[in-house]
């Protein structure tokens, strides 16, 4: 079992309405050899009494981790499950999973297939990640979108390690890392926004392999932590005239959470002695004056022509971030001590 087990990593919080479906999909899954970690991040509805009906249904394939001493959100709990899936060391590979979507039956079969192509490539010791389009629904399943990407506007399968930088291209439901990334990806750092996106970054410096077709049912609903929105025109140029000054503040963190992120990646990345010029290379550039970073900014910005100008006008280098030196060089010695 342990060279074919898959953790599946379920960070609960108030599920009670959609987990049902989840879970009798995860149950539907063609490849059997998964178990599910789940973390509850202490709901106050009735997701831990269907956790606790499922449970007997898994046939001990379900396991619920001990409660955190602190209910601090998404990122935090995946990261509590990264950790109990590192620490038990019997599964090589582990995919996230979100409480209010469906899996479609071939998902985990399909991304450890090609999880295990990209391996056979590159070695299990390489950090590796394979992720998958997916389908848009709405809270009842209706269909918004066929295909994520496409209604995001993304590009993931052409999307180089540097785009990456500075522009998330990977959903965490639709993910499957290795145990080798994990082990790069623990603790994650401070300037970290979103699990998902950190892991990302971190297969720039192995290999990464995008499935173009969906793998699961991405709900949409009124609590959505993250969400999916459509980016044509129509739909920016609406949200741009309902609140332009709300767009361009969400525009200017985002390029400092880039940035800041990108730092603390070029730091655990030294600190393991591994590779990190690419990461290198771009902060070098982001920090550039803009009439310098304006010849070449199409290298490192992804999307469309007016996307990446907007990125190389609106988001400033290292003289919009003065205390982020000192951050990073704190949480890479606070990693050294252990």
């Amino acid at each position: 079992m342990s060279n074919t087990l898959v953790d599946v990593l379920l960070a609960t919080w108030n599920g009670a309405r959609y987990l049902p479906d989840l879970l009798d999909s995860l149950l539907a899954q063609t490849y059997p050899h998964f178990r599910v970690l789940v973390s509850d991040d202490g709901s106050t509805d009735g997701t831990q009494a269907i956790l606790e009906r499922y449970r007997l249904q898994f046939g001990g394939r379900l396991m619920l981790l001990r409660p955190r001493t602190r209910a601090d959100g998404g990122l935090r709990n995946f990261e509590y499950l990264m950790q109990a899936s590192l620490d038990d060391g019997r599964a090589n590979w582990s995919m996230f999973c979100d409480q209010d979507d469906v899996w479609l039956p071939h998902k985990v079969g399909n991304s450890l297939a090609e999880m295990r192509r990209i391996e056979g490539r590159s070695g299990a010791r390489t950090p590796c990640l394979v992720h998958t389009d997916l389908s848009v629904v709405d809270q009842n399943l209706e269909l918004i979108a066929p295909s994520f990407v496409r209604y995001q506007s993304m590009s993931p399968a052409n999307c180089a390690a540097l785009w990456l930088l500075s522009m998330n291209q990977v959903t965490g439901c639709a993910t499957m890392v290795n145990r080798s990334l994990l082990e790069i990806a623990l603790p994650i750092p401070a300037e970290v926004v979103v699990h998902d996106w950190w892991c990302a970054v971190i297969s720039g410096s192995g290999q990464r392999s995008f499935i173009d077709s969906p793998s699961l049912l991405y709900r949409q609903h009124a609590v959505n932590q993250i969400g999916a929105r459509s980016r044509s025109w129509p739909s920016r140029a609406a949200r741009l005239l309902k609140d332009g000054a709300g767009v361009l503040r969400q525009a200017r963190e985002a390029g400092c959470n880039s940035y800041r992120q990108a730092h603390a990646l070029e730091a655990r990345l030294r600190m393991l002695q591994r590779d990190a010029s690419y990461v290198t290379e771009y902060l070098a550039w982001r920090n550039r004056p803009l009439w310098q970073r304006i010849r070449s900014y199409r290298k490192y910005y992804p999307g469309s022509e007016v996307d990446r100008l907007l990125r190389c006008m609106l988001w400033p280098g290292a003289e919009g971030y003065p205390a982020q030196q000192d951050s990073v060089a704190l949480d890479v010695r606070k990693t050294e001590q252990g």
